[in-house]
């Protein structure tokens, strides 16, 4: 049976038009030429770009509005790939970290490993250098009759030169769910080269996790895949310089490791693999200072599909199977993350809020006749989201000490039928019904969206448990 899909675009928003004019607050920050602001460009936190990341400008506005100190130990209970603690180990401010997700825990553990020594990372840096020209000599790269060799594998005729083919390389190494569409064939097997090249080169350890990250975090301008920020497909490229893109990266972690001191190389950090749904499991009660982090938005973004191609590269997922092992430890926050026996929303079903918005929306499904499968969640969606975060906020406030405090940078959404959610608003309620006082809701940026011609406002919210 056809379903229906209505887009959001031809919508109006009354919030939006209310708060344009009885919100006259100025954002903490601007967006720089129609984008908002990311870790791109900072050192140590470039080591690995997500798209869904956030500004090191966020923590390190908290960390000194809260006048942090050496003493403190800070939480980020959805630690991404590393962006607050990166700010605290700068500023010498112990730090713990948790995220569900195999590859940014991976990723953010690796980019706060500074205390190894640059010089024997150069002496490994230059012999692996060799060996992957070496390698990459021994391969025809000209154009050959790609239906040839797929089908006739065993007819091929290499000829005098004894050259080896990156097709059938490619069809013996490749992960099975790492699909052509996403990697083309010659730079898959760019990457495969020097994967095996680090992997025969460094015994494991410190080094050879920044060389796997340096290798890692090139896959996706390696790749046919793109974000904006929801993934997508490009035209097919036939080849990349992978060994220009690997240098580079090699070449801007030395400088970076090389701009610290060893103070700042020995601040301690830990990053845990877990479900910040169960962050007492991991920590002692009232052992934590301060809780600064950005969690995922009601935005339907599934971030293990923004980070397919790594977790799948990386051998962290390999078949559906191990995605959902981790999509069960994530917060849910996208129609692909439902699943039948989730219950997280029976927290919050007393609040108006949110009985307010999941009406809304399922008012809108039903004028658009809106049948798609994924539009027959978004109420369960947003119940299912709130309630998660009414267990994290549950969760922050058992290990928190008393007059700690925690700062969420959450952004509202109009991802379901253009229904307004003010997340920082709701999550204030939230908090308050775990117990959290002296909420302030302060504007930090306003986003632009392609979508639709309102900004949205990301927003601080900061709580405190009480003495």
């Amino acid at each position: 049976m056809p379903f229906s899909y209505h887009p959001p675009t031809g919508r109006d928003c009354p919030i939006c038009e209310q708060l344009l004019v009885t919100d006259d607050n100025q954002p903490i920050i601007h967006v720089q030429q129609g984008k908002s602001s990311s870790a791109s460009d900072f050192p140590f936190h470039n080591w690995f770009y997500f798209v869904l990341g956030y500004t090191p400008m966020f923590p390190i506005y908290i960390l000194q509005r809260e006048n942090s100190v050496s003493t403190d130990l800070i939480l980020d209970p959805f630690v991404g790939t590393g962006t607050t603690q990166i700010c605290c180990k700068m500023q010498g401010i112990p730090s713990i970290g948790v995220d569900g997700n195999d590859f940014m825990a991976y990723s953010a553990r690796i980019k706060l490993h500074w205390n190894i020594n640059c010089t024997t990372i150069k002496a490994y840096y230059k012999e692996i250098l060799v060996k992957i020209r070496n390698k990459y000599s021994h391969y025809r790269w000209q154009e050959i009759d790609n239906h040839k060799i797929t089908h006739n594998l065993a007819l091929f005729n290499y000829g005098e030169t004894h050259e080896e083919d990156w097709l059938i390389y490619s069809q013996e190494n490749r992960p099975k769910m790492l699909l052509r569409k996403y990697v083309s064939d010659k730079p898959f097997v760019r990457l495969h080269i020097i994967d095996r090249v680090i992997r025969d080169t460094v015994e494991p350890g410190p080094i050879k996790d920044l060389f796997d990250l340096a290798l890692t975090s090139i896959l996706l301008p390696t790749s046919n895949v793109r974000y904006g920020p929801g993934f997508g497909i490009i035209k097919a490229k036939d080849d990349v310089d992978v060994f220009k893109l690997f240098q580079a990266k090699i070449d801007r972690m030395l400088r970076d490791l090389e701009s610290i001191d060893h103070k700042q190389r020995i601040v301690p950090t830990r990053v845990l693999l877990g479900d910040s749904r169960q962050l007492s499991t991991y920590f002692d009660d009232n052992s934590v200072s301060l809780i600064i982090t950005s969690p995922p938005y009601p935005g339907d973004h599934e971030y293990t599909k923004h980070t397919r191609l790594e977790l799948i590269f990386r051998g962290f997922a390999t078949n559906l199977c191990e995605f959902r092992v981790i999509k069960k430890r994530l917060l849910r926050a996208s129609t692909t993350n439902i699943y039948c026996e989730d219950n997280d929303g029976a927290k919050i079903q007393d609040l108006r809020s949110i009985q307010t918005i999941t009406n809304l929306i399922q008012r809108r499904l039903d004028e658009d006749s809106a049948t798609s499968g994924f539009e027959g969640l978004y109420t369960k969606l947003v119940r299912e989201y709130f309630g998660g975060m009414y267990k994290v906020l549950a969760e922050c406030w058992k290990v928190l000490r008393p007059g700690g405090k925690i700062a969420f940078l959450v952004s509202d959404s109009h991802a379901f039928k253009m229904v307004h959610i003010q997340t920082a608003v709701i999550l204030r309620e939230i908090g308050e019904k775990v117990g959290f006082v002296d909420p302030h809701i302060i504007l930090w940026q306003m986003k632009t969206s392609s979508s639709h011609k309102y900004c949205l406002r990301e927003n601080i919210l900061i709580m405190t448990k009480p003495e």
